[in-house]
């Protein structure tokens, strides 16, 4: 207010004012009349605001800091909801991702989950996520995209996980050829992994394995679900070394640059492998 009252329109008003005030001294009464409801008409408003100014005057500086504190509080309560909204809004994207894969195995615990960094030291891709023993991540727990099977925990903590992919040699899978139910291992090789690519070893020598078969995971070993889809076969070859034939597969997603994920933490038969071995039991 006190700015106002020093501002150049005030200044005007106030010599505006003072003319209209001289002129009327000079005028009969008619002109009085009139002179006297312009200068209500101009100063009423005027004695309207000073009207507010002095009501909020009345109220004390405690009154007003503790209203700011309380505004302030509120806003603050806003913005933690507004990020609350984003983060479900964004996890519900995620589940939504994995829909159909939910829908067709129940019996799956997914957790999704996003690639934080990528491990630029190890030549076949492993990468890290946000998610650990916190959200239930164990290790050996099966990671996939929506299109299929893209590698395995190997280290866990409170808020992360270290995942190895399927372009891995670290990486061993039971697998089968939808089409013609030959098995194999599934394990990464140095000579593929930069072309997105890994191997299923270990075929019988009367295979029947052909070009764009489809390869899933047996379940076999309790450490992968059974039916993962991992990949397409893309070529045979023939390993003169071990004197075997294998499969080249390409997995549906490029397992390099990948980042929107799911981990399952828990699946119907997860685990009764390794539990049969360690009591003495059979396959």
């Amino acid at each position: 207010m006190k700015e106002f009252l020093k501002s150049r329109s005030m200044k005007i008003f106030m010599i505006t004012i003072f003319v209209v005030i001289v002129l009327a001294v000079f005028t009969n009464s008619i002109e009085n009349n009139f002179v006297s409801s312009t200068i209500n008409g101009v100063t009423y408003p005027l004695s309207k605001v000073s009207a507010a100014a002095t009501n909020d005057d009345d109220r004390s500086i405690d009154e007003i800091k503790a209203e700011n504190e309380k505004l302030k509080k509120e806003n603050a309560d806003l913005r933690s909801q507004l990020v609350n909204y984003y983060d479900v809004l964004t996890e519900n994207s995620r589940l939504w991702k994995f829909y159909d894969l939910k829908k067709e195995n129940p019996q799956y615990s997914l957790v999704p989950c996003t690639v934080l960094r990528r491990d630029s030291n190890d030549d076949f891709y492993s990468f890290t996520i946000d998610k650990g023993t916190t959200s239930d991540i164990s290790v050996n727990d099966p990671v996939v995209s929506e299109n299929g099977l893209v590698g395995w925990v190997s280290e866990v903590d409170l808020s992360t996980c270290k995942v190895v992919t399927v372009l891995s040699p670290q990486t061993s899978v039971g697998a089968i050829d939808n089409r013609t139910s030959d098995t194999g291992i599934v394990s990464g090789s140095a000579k593929y992994c930069d072309d997105n690519l890994t191997t299923m070893s270990k075929l019988s020598a009367d295979h029947k394995v052909k070009k764009g078969d489809i390869i899933t995971s047996t379940g076999i070993s309790g450490l992968y679900p059974k039916g993962l889809i991992i990949g397409e076969v893309v070529d045979i070859c023939y390993d003169t070394y071990n004197t075997s034939y294998y499969a080249v597969i390409k997995p549906y997603d490029n397992i390099k640059e990948i980042t929107e994920l799911a981990i399952i933490t828990d699946y119907t038969g997860q685990g009764e492998v390794l539990i049969n071995e360690k009591s003495g039991k059979k396959k």
